[in-house]
């Protein structure tokens, strides 16, 4: 019998990466006879998605639980750990000024190891692999299992890039990568950061490129163009996504176009409020929908029965993303900054749109919009590269093929 144990940070409970962890499900639970989730949920008001049959909540480990002690990291298999973890950041000088990080991380970490549910899943087969969808959050606590046969972990932006961390710094990245058996990583650019950041010859034989990858229509008919030109955003509205930086955008493209402008932007977050208020200033010639959070299956219909003339990304970090993916499947040309993974999918030199300085003023992005606009129809094919890239078809079989691979056939 074969058992995964995948951490995930919220997926089976339909909100933050269930989006992801969705896709790759079905391949992952052909290839293991059963598959245990752990979860690490703050918000559990989404209900509960459709999981393939030999699928099952094992435990959400963000709730606390009866075992959880003050002094369990000091117990001798973890405290011994905890010091070699330490003394491997030490040695890296990555530990001076962040010891209060690489302990809470560590704390955390280790209490979701302990916890009973997760002992108990591997004490029932010895055939198992720990699978950890991120590096952080539902991730923290794979350097720290014991009695699985292999570990893995995925790695994608917030929990890839030390750089663009709040503080700096990604506890215990060193420990993490020496207990791994695996470590996937969605873009090229993640695999040279990897390598240039911890020069670990190790790492290099561990890391491997595994894309995400979204689901696509097999036969795309887009609608004619129509009257106006429609230009679309999807994601959170955050710092980092800079959402507001396309309002300016789309301001100044409808002030140098003829046709009217309609700006449509899928997602919410902390800087909506502001954004709204920004928004009723809009130009003649510009008509703004913010959508708010909306289920994925209402944006790709939005793809598939209206005509999205350009997709726009101004985010100043990435990994890939999935949002592009999605507009690429619905053969919709991308405008994208140049940050992170999002050169592997987006640029003329792959026919899927044009590209941005990584920060970029408004009339930059306004410009590459306009060229976009006012492109012949076929002059993108950006389903070429979703198609040989992004297919979820392709992605999630790779995927479960590099898990399963880390057992005896």
């Amino acid at each position: 019998m074969t058992r995964l144990l995948l951490f995930t940070n919220d997926y089976p409970y339909g909100s933050g990466d269930s989006v992801f962890v969705q896709k790759e499900i079905p391949a992952l639970a052909e290839r293991f006879d059963d598959v245990i989730v752990f979860c690490h949920a703050r918000d559990t008001s989404a209900a509960m998605v459709d999981m393939p049959s030999n699928v099952v909540l094992g435990g959400n480990l963000f709730r606390p639980a009866p075992e959880d002690r003050i002094w369990t990291p000091l117990r001798p298999r973890y405290l011994g750990a905890t010091i070699a973890a330490a003394a491997r950041e030490a040695r890296a000088g990555r530990l001076r000024g962040h010891v209060r990080l690489f302990l809470m991380g560590a704390r955390v970490g280790i209490t979701q190891a302990h916890r009973a549910a997760v002992r108990e899943a591997i004490a029932g087969d010895p055939q198992s692999v720990a699978y950890a969808f991120w590096g952080m959050g539902g991730g923290l606590g794979l350097a720290w299992l014991r009695g699985v046969r292999a570990r893995a972990v995925r790695l994608h932006r917030y929990d890839l890039y030390e750089d663009r961390s709040p503080e700096g710094y990604l506890p215990f990245r060193r420990h993490l990568f020496a207990r791994a058996d695996r470590v996937l990583v969605i873009s090229r650019d993640g695999q040279e950061y990897l390598a240039e950041t911890y020069r670990d010859p190790e790492l290099d034989g561990k890391t491997v490129l595994s894309r995400l990858g979204v689901a696509g229509p097999d036969v795309l008919t887009r609608p004619p163009r129509g009257p106006e030109r429609v230009v679309v955003s999807c994601s959170a509205v955050s710092e980092v996504k800079r959402v507001d930086l396309i309002l300016a955008a789309v301001s100044e493209l409808a002030a140098t176009t003829d046709a009217h402008v309609r700006w449509v932007h899928f997602g919410s977050g902390p800087d909506e409020d502001a954004l709204r208020q920004q928004a009723e200033a809009a130009p003649p010639g510009l008509t703004v929908e913010l959508r708010g959070q909306t289920p994925n299956d209402e944006v790709t219909r939005f793809y598939r029965e209206e005509r999205v003339d350009v997709f726009v990304n101004a985010s100043s970090s990435e990994g890939v993303p999935v949002s592009i993916m999605e507009a690429a499947a619905f053969g919709i040309p991308v405008v994208a900054t140049a940050v992170g993974g999002t050169p592997e999918i987006v640029g003329t030199d792959l026919g899927s749109g044009e590209l941005v300085s990584a920060d970029p003023l408004p009339g930059e992005i306004g410009r590459a919009l306009r060229t976009v606009l006012e492109a012949e129809d076929g002059a993108y094919d950006p389903r070429r590269v979703w198609a040989e890239r992004y297919d979820v078809r392709r992605t999630a079989a790779h995927a479960a093929d590099l898990i399963r691979g880390l057992l005896p056939a």
